[in-house]
Parts: C-alpha cells; structure tokens; sequence
C-alpha cells in the first residue's frame, strides 16, 4: 500500500467529524475539542502518519505525504504551518532540534537549529548596579536571539527531503493568507497576555479584534504580511529570510529595541548536523538529541538509571513508583547543570553522564524509603509558568521517522513582532545564566550567556528502535515538564505496556526546582499514592500539569498516533 492512497483528515468543530478519501486500511478515531481527550488512530497496514497538537498543522503534513513526500518533506510542511496557525508557540523567529531516521540506511541524525546569541550580546547588558534585570531576558529586543527555524527546516529539506520548498511551505502560505481558526490555546495566551499585546500595535492588529478583545474560538485571523515572508522564502529559500529585506527589516525592528542582533548576527547563522545521543532501554534503542539538548541528556541517563529496577516491581502510578520517578529525577539530574551548555564552546562529558556506571551511582543515591531533599537541575536563568514550544512526530510508508522539537521561548517570545513581516520573535536568552546572580552560576558555567552561543534547552524529542525498526517516535512540549513527560510515557508503552493513548493519557508527576522540591501530581492520582508520597516525606501539589506530548507508535504492521488532551487544541 502507498502514501498516495491515504488522505488527509478534516476535522470540523461543530460536528467533531473526521473525514477519509481514498482510504482502505481500518481507522479508529476518538476525539473532542472541548473534552480534553487525545486524537489517536491505529492503520493496518503501515501508512504515513502525522502528529502534533494541530489538526491544521497535521493536515498540512499529511497533504505533503499523499503527494509523495517523505517524512522529512512532512515535518518541515507541518513545522512552517505551526508557525502560522500556533504563533504563539512557535514560529520563524524561534528554533529547534530534529531527530532523523533513515529506515533503509539504519542511519540516524541530527540538527541542531536552536536560537544562537548575537555577537554583541553581554552579561552586562541584563544586569545594574541593583542586581540582575530578569525583564531584559523575557520580554523585548534584548531578549531576542538569532532565530534558527528557517535556517534548519530550510537545511532538512535540503538534505533529506524530496519535494521542491514551494511545495512544502504552500499549507502555510494558504493558511496566512486565508486566515486561520483560533484554537482554545491561542485564545487562552491571548487572554494571559492582554495587556501587553494591547501595547504593542503590531500584535494588536493581527491577533485582537478592532476594540482591543481577543478574538474568539473558532474565529479566523488572516496574517497577509506573514504570507509574504513565507512566499518570499519559498522563491530565495534561508537567504530570502536572513538577508535582504526581511532580514534587514528583522536586525531594524531589534536594534530600535535596544537589543544586539545585527544584520550580520542573521546572515552568519548556521544550522548544526550533530552526531545523535543513543542510549538504550529494556530491548529498545534510544535515539535522541545531544547537546545542547538538556533534555536528550536527561532522558538517557534517567532511562538507565530507571532500567536498574524490574517494572514488576511496581504498580502503575502507585504510591512506591512515583516515589522512585521523583528519586531518580532529583538524584539523576542534580548534577547535570554543572555540565551541560554549547558543546562548541564547552567540553561537555556526554559519555560520562549517560553512562551506566553513573546510572549504578545514583541508584546508591535513591532511598525507597525516603524523599531526599535535593533540588532537580534546572538550565535556565528563570523559572515560568508556561513555555512557547511545539512537537512534531511523523512516519513515512518506507518506514523515514522524524521527531522535532520547535520553541519560541515563551507564549509570544519577547512580544516583538516585526511589522511588514509578521514573524514573531523568540526570546531564548532568557535560556541562558548569568553569572553571579540571576541563574547563580560562576563565570565559567557551560550556560551562562557568551556571544554567540546556544543555551542549554529542554527540548526531548527521541525515536525508539527495536531491530532497526522505529516503534515509538516521542517528543513533548512543556518548558520544565517536557522531559519528565516524555520520560514517563516511554515507561508507560515499555514497562507497563500500555496502549499509546492509554500512555498519553496516563496522570504524571513534576518534580519543581524549589528548594526543598514539591512533587507536583495530577488530578487522577489516586489520594492513596499521594499519602504514600508524604509518608516518605514528600511535600505534594495535585494541579494540571502542562507537558504535552506527541507521540506514533508501532507495533508489527499497525501504527497508533497520538496527540496528548494537555495540548493546545484542547480547553485549557
């Protein structure tokens, strides 16, 4: 069976309908807007899937695969969708890490097009005689770093991809023309960032309704100057971007700002091919993103760690296995901010930290019988509430499997959206530290703001193997939650061996980064297991939490995709 014989998926608001053409292989759905519950569907035999938390966004993909693109063609259409339709979490003026396996070849890669900082940019320059200026890091020019999205989507596609950038990036275009739906999501950051969109005309005229109220779910916004920079690259590819008169327009909007990205700053720009992080887990291959990824780090060295136990030890979500999640999240990250940042400018000990010999050392460090109160590592020089990423999971027919993480900094970046453009900027400084203060890191710390650097970054995205063979193709949005979500839902499917939906859906834990740390559960723990935890000591949150994850999964000639009931289509 081929690609050419699936078609995309319409989703109607009103109706909650999913439509098929030409489409032969048994389908199951289940979905809802409103109810919070996942999109999810199990093909026999193996198809082209698509997956992320935007059913426009998973349609631009999927119109990609029926005409005869592969898995990268796919990504990369879905990822310049997302930056239309779900701006406030990723765009052209954010970054990213793609994870890719070549299923023929056996052969796996990586790139690195995360945000870089500019030349000019300082330690100084976020801090007074006062102390540290938190604002300067969050919101605005200083804030923003030389984006990575177009250089890096524009790079796959020209490596791995098989069909021409104009066809790719026509979803897009269409949708920014034409005018995009609303989704709760966007409302809600809309709603969170009223007053301050309300300050800025540029954001106001495109994503608030002439009397200054946020548009309504459902409703469409037509973003025509975006289009223009997405035909523009279409025509001169990461060139029509990063020099001539977007460029120029980009490195003017931000030195007006205050802030230090020149014209020179976009025009150096380079995507990274880095060699891929793998680990293994139970009779799995792990194959995900190295440095500056945090988050593939962490994943590994938690999978080892948690390897060291027999799942038959435990009942799911019991009071004994969320004590030994949170353990080995405090003991297995604690140190790793001592090590990680920019491996071209820091020797990073990848092999060192992944290793099983540190996995045996901090199993010693875990007590089943009492919470320590050591604090989890964390990169980033702020704590927040809720961070500006998306994920993207997709399988081709011949078996090509792609998994990308995109982020923007927070909902909005710096709030600087460039007029004549409509990109939105990122404002990923904010992933660095600074020394002394703010972040608490000595002068010499991996992470701690240098020129022309890239931050340390929670970014998870991860393809799973058995005999050479991708089975779960995983990755989460989230800021801080996202490693725990993905590290939770892979011991779901291969531990527990639940169905990827059931997995997705499956109440988590957080561990913060206060000190003593709260172990953060959802609402669906049972009071048992929470009294079990503060029993060992823990102090314990129930909330909602945030880490949304995209996931395929494929076991024999069937594949399940999943799109987690945290994500942004859902009611917040």
């Amino acid at each position: 069976m081929t690609l050419d014989r699936m078609r995309c998926m319409v989703v109607t608001v009103m109706t909650v309908a999913v439509r098929f053409r030409r489409f032969t292989t048994n389908f199951i759905l289940g979905f809802s807007l409103f109810s919070g519950s996942s999109v999810s569907f199990a093909q026999t035999p193996l198809d082209g899937v698509v997956v992320s938390d935007s059913h426009a966004a998973v349609r631009a993909g999927m119109d990609i695969l029926e005409q005869g693109g592969n898995a990268v063609d796919a990504a990369v259409a879905t990822a310049f969708a997302l930056a239309v339709v779900e701006p406030a979490s990723s765009g052209l003026g954010g970054g990213g890490v793609m994870v890719v396996y070549q299923s023929r070849e056996k052969k796996a890669h990586t790139l690195d097009f995360t945000a870089v900082s500019p030349a000019a940019a300082a330690p100084g320059l976020y801090r007074t005689e006062d102390g540290a200026r938190a604002g300067r890091l969050e919101t605005g020019a200083l804030a923003v770093a030389v984006p990575g999205s177009v250089a890096g989507l524009t790079e796959a596609l020209k490596r791995f991809g098989s069909l021409p950038l104009e066809t790719v990036l026509a979803p897009a275009i269409r949708h920014a023309a034409e005018g995009a739906r609303v989704t709760p999501r966007l409302r809600q950051v809309v709603e969170e960032n009223l007053s301050l969109l309300r300050q800025r005309a540029n954001f106001s005229r495109i994503f608030l309704k002439g009397s200054g109220a946020p548009h309504e779910v459902g409703e469409t916004v037509r973003q025509p100057e975006l289009a223009e920079t997405l035909k523009t690259i279409a025509r001169e590819g990461a060139a029509g971007f990063y020099e001539g008169a977007v460029g120029q327009s980009i490195a003017a909007r931000i030195k007006n700002g205050g802030g230090t990205v020149t014209l020179d700053d976009l025009n150096s720009y380079k995507p990274v091919w880095r060699r891929p992080l793998i680990g293994r887990y139970r009779d799995t291959t792990v194959i995900t993103a190295p440095p500056p990824s945090a988050g593939g780090v962490a994943l590994v060295g938690l999978l080892n760690v948690m390897e060291g136990y027999g799942p038959d030890q435990f009942r799911h979500n019991s009071g004994a296995y969320l004590h030994l999640v949170a353990e080995t999240t405090k003991a297995g990250t604690r140190d790793l901010v001592e090590w990680l940042g920019d491996p071209d400018s820091n020797e990073v000990p990848v092999q060192r930290i992944t290793s099983r010999e540190r996995a045996s050392a901090v199993r010693r460090q875990i007590s089943m019988d009492l919470a320590a109160r050591r604090t989890v590592a964390t990169w980033t020089a702020r704590k927040r509430r809720r961070s500006g990423a998306q994920h993207v999971s997709v399988l081709d027919g011949d078996g090509n499997a792609v998994s990308m993480s995109l982020a923007i900094g927070n909902p909005f970046g710096a709030k600087v959206l460039v007029r004549g453009t409509g990109v939105i900027l990122n404002n990923q400084m904010r992933d660095f530290s600074l020394p002394g203060g703010l972040g608490g890191s000595a002068d010499d710390a991996p992470n701690v703001l240098k020129p022309r650097s890239r931050p340390a970054n929670s970014l998870t995205p991860a393809i799973l193997l058995r005999d050479g063979r991708p089975v779960l193709i995983i990755g989460a949005s989230g800021g801080s939650q996202t490693t725990g979500a993905v590290l939770q839902t892979i011991l779901n499917v291969v531990d527990f061996r639940m169905p990827l939906t059931e997995a997705l859906a499956a109440a988590r834990i957080h561990v913060t980064t206060d000190v003593p740390p709260t172990v953060e559960v959802e609402t669906s723990v049972s009071d048992e297991a929470v009294a079990a935890l503060e029993e060992k000591g823990h102090t314990v949150r129930r909330r909602r939490l945030r880490g949304a994850v995209q996931a395929i999964g494929v076991e024999g000639r069937s594949i399940t995709g999943a799109s987690d009931p945290r994500g942004s289509e859902a009611a917040p």
